[in-house]
């Protein structure tokens, strides 16, 4: 598994998601302990709006396979999305 998986898609204007590592500190300040240690691949938010923006962590992948299997699907998803316009 490649440690520079990362995956982005636009939401809108301002908001974007992700599937990557994180930062240690990102992972501590997001307060998802719950979700294991702070290793691992993770699908988050990122706002760029002044004054609300930051990252907000969705969920964890349960392995680096499965990170691999979502960006996979989803790049398919968006590919065909785009196909059909």
């Amino acid at each position: 598994m490649s440690e520079d998986l990362f995956v982005v898609d636009r939401i809108d204007k301002n908001r974007s998601i992700c599937i990557s590592t994180l930062a240690k500190s990102t992972v501590a300040g997001n307060d998802v302990a719950h979700l294991g240690n702070e290793t691992g691949y993770f699908i988050y938010e990122v706002d760029n709006r002044p004054n609300f923006g930051g990252i907000i962590v969705l969920a964890k992948a349960a392995s680096s396979e499965a990170a691999v299997r979502l960006a996979e699907m989803w790049m398919s998803k968006t590919k065909a999305m785009h196909q059909s316009i």
